[in-house]
């Protein structure tokens, strides 16, 4: 499905009930916000729906407090068995969490909005461009199609998913296209400044002392091209901090000249452990995350990990090592 059959799509149908990923980032939450009032403007009823509080960190983005919560128990606004279930920034119906994933049992259609590398070939139902620097950016473009109105909260939670999916404008990713929409919502009032202050530097004495703690267990491996962090539930107790406040802590390895790949085994209250990379382009790392079930972009990729911590850093590794070799074993 094309942006455009996208926007004929929603011009088509009324209810919409939409949601991102669990444990959603800036991309996903402002993509959420920003297409519930896009839709709005044009006469949809459309609810951003999550399965439990926002991080704390992101909450200012939900300037009306649009969101629902399913985790408190309260009744949906308006029947799900009416709605049309818009999923954003993932294409994989299985990271929604248990709550959404049963209301969306209940659903009466579905659209997925997407820009993450995709495992197989997009399906009928699925909006998906790899290409997009964000999910963000394609919501953008479906509110011009849309003929939507923009209000200044929306162009912000847009901007804030432009902002944190191109790591400010740095990643690979980030186009001319994603400059043209950057530059469209400063026009319509964004203060950049004002976004940066919010995402990187409101962050509570916890992180830093989070920050501090991860890493010193930092690891460099394979002659320092490799760096691995580690983050244990009795860290977050310790420094105060949340699970979620550990997310930008594997870019920090990346400032060392030789390092290619960044790692970052995060286990959360409950003892699940996940594993998050990044790579500066020579290796991709969303092939490496989908060998384990997961997924993600070439430069930002990340999976749940299913067996102990020693056993997961060295199957990682075996696979970074098969990466590196068939780079160098590329004609050039």
């Amino acid at each position: 499905m094309t942006i455009e059959d996208a926007a004929e799509f929603l011009k088509a149908h009324d209810d919409y009930l939409i949601t991102p990923h669990d444990g959603p980032d800036a991309d996903g939450l402002g993509a959420a916000y920003a297409l519930a009032l896009a839709l709005a403007s044009i006469g949809k009823r459309a609810i951003p729906i999550l399965g439990e509080e926002p991080p704390a960190k992101y909450r200012f983005m939900d300037q009306r407090g649009l969101f629902f919560n399913l985790g408190k128990g309260d009744p949906l606004p308006f029947d799900p068995s009416i709605a049309t279930f818009i999923v954003v920034d993932t294409h994989d119906l299985g990271y929604l969490g248990e709550r959404i994933e049963a209301v969306m049992e209940e659903r009466k259609d579905l659209l997925v909005i997407d820009h993450h590398e995709a495992k197989t070939a997009a399906k009928p139902f699925q909006c998906l461009d790899s290409s997009a620097s964000s999910t963000c950016e394609l919501v953008y473009r479906l509110a011009l199609l849309l003929g939507a109105d923009f209000p200044s909260d929306a162009a912000e939670a847009i901007f804030c998913g432009l902002v944190y999916d191109t790591g400010s404008f740095a990643y690979p990713k980030t186009g001319s296209g994603t400059f043209a929409c950057a530059l469209a919502l400063v026009e319509k009032g964004v203060k950049p400044y004002v976004i940066h202050n919010r995402m990187y530097e409101s962050a509570s004495i916890g992180v830093l002392i989070l920050q501090k703690m991860v890493l010193s267990s930092l690891e460099l491996r394979l002659e320092n091209r490799v760096a691995i962090q580690t983050l244990r539930r009795s860290d977050l107790a310790a420094s105060g901090a949340s699970y979620e406040d550990a997310e930008d802590l594997i870019n920090l390895p990346l400032r060392g000249r030789t390092v290619e790949v960044s790692l970052l085994f995060k286990e959360n209250l409950e003892g699940k452990l996940r594993c998050s990379l990044r790579s500066k382009g020579l290796v991709n790392v969303a092939h490496i995350a989908q060998t384990f079930g997961g997924g993600g972009h070439k430069t930002a990729a990340g999976f749940t990990c299913d067996r102990p911590l020693d056993s997961m850093k060295e199957a990682v590794l075996e696979n970074i090592v098969r990466s590196f070799d068939e780079s160098a074993a590329r004609p050039r």
